[in-house]
C-alpha cells in the first residue's frame, strides 16, 4: 500500500517560564496510507492536537521530518505551502470559531475557490453543491456562523474543506463539541464522504468507541509519545501497554 503521508521522529517543545522547555511530541513517528483512516488517540495533553497542527504546518517541529507522497514538506513555506493545502485539509474542534464570524458560511466555504481565481458563478454552483454533500440546504451559503447549530456549522466546515478536493482530511477532535445524537451523524457523514472520494483520514480523538467504528489502525499517545500503535481492533481488544489498558479500561 502507497504511504500518503508520514511523520518520522517529530519532537515539539514550548518554552516554559523559569523551567526546562516543555516537550509535546516526542519523537512521533507514524505512516498514513492511501484510502486509510489512522486513528489517534490519548488524553487531553497528550500531544494529539500538537501532531495535527504539525502536520499542516502551523506548528515547526523542533526535529523531525513530514513527508507527502514522499516529498518532505517540513520545511516549506510561501507558494509551495499553500500547494500542500490543496492536498491536505483539517476540520478543528469548534467549527463555529473556526469560521469568521463576519462572514456568512458559503464565503467560508468559498475562500479556497476564490483565491483560485475560480468565476464567481462557478463559486456559487460549487458552494451549494458542497453544501447539499454535506447535507444542508442550499440557502444555508447565506448564513452566519451564528445562525446554525453546532452540528450544521460543523457540517459547513467539513463542505469548507472539501472545497479543494483533498487527498488527506484531518479531523481534530471533530466532534467533542456536538452531543452524541449530532455525534453519529457528523461521523455517518464523514463515513460517507470518506468512501465517495476515496479520502485517507488522520482521526484525532479522545472517543476510543469513535476511533473504533471508524478507523482502521490506532496510535495511542501519552505524554507526548506513542504509547501503542497497530490495527484498531487488535489495540482495543488486546492492549500491550500499561497506559493503554488503562486507557481503555476509563473509557469504554
Amino acid at each position: 500500500m502507497e504511504i500518503i503521508l508520514e511523520g518520522k521522529d517529530l519532537t515539539v517543545t514550548f518554552p516554559a517560564k523559569g523551567k526546562p522547555p516543555f516537550t509535546a511530541l516526542d519523537h512521533v513517528s507514524f505512516s498514513l496510507y492511501a484510502g486509510e483512516t489512522l486513528g489517534i488517540a490519548g488524553e487531553s495533553g497528550s500531544g494529539k492536537s500538537t501532531l495535527a497542527r504539525v502536520v499542516m504546518r502551523l506548528l515547526d517541529p523542533a526535529q523531525g521530518t513530514i513527508f507527502l507522497s514522499g516529498e518532505d514538506i517540513t520545511h516549506m513555506r510561501g507558494r509551495a505551502l499553500r500547494g500542500i493545502y490543496h492536498d491536505i485539509q483539517m476540520v478543528f474542534q469548534d467549527p463555529v470559531s473556526s469560521f469568521d464570524p463576519r462572514r456568512t458560511l458559503g464565503d467560508g466555504i468559498g475562500e479556497s475557490l476564490r483565491n483560485r481565481g475560480l468565476p464567481r458563478a462557478e463559486i456559487r454552483q460549487r458552494v451549494i453543491a458542497l453544501l447539499r454533500q454535506c447535507e444542508l440546504p442550499e440557502e444555508y451559503a447565506g448564513r452566519y456562523p451564528h445562525e446554525v447549530s453546532g452540528g450544521e456549522c460543523q457540517r459547513a466546515a467539513i463542505a469548507r474543506a472539501l472545497a479543494v478536493q483533498p487527498r488527506i482530511l484531518i479531523c481534530d477532535e471533530a466532534t467533542s463539541a456536538l452531543d452524541v445524537t449530532v455525534q453519529m451523524e457528523i461521523m455517518e457523514l464523514l463515513k460517507r464522504l470518506k468512501k465517495e472520494q476515496g479520502l485517507s483520514c488522520l482521526f484525532i480523538s479522545h472517543n476510543l468507541a469513535l476511533v473504533q467504528s471508524f478507523c482502521d489502525r490506532l496510535l495511542v499517545m501519552h505524554e507526548g509519545r506513542v504509547a501503542e500503535e497497530g490495527l484498531v481492533d487488535k489495540v482495543i481488544r488486546n492492549p500491550q501497554s500499561e497506559y493503554t489498558k488503562l486507557l481503555i479500561e476509563c473509557v469504554l
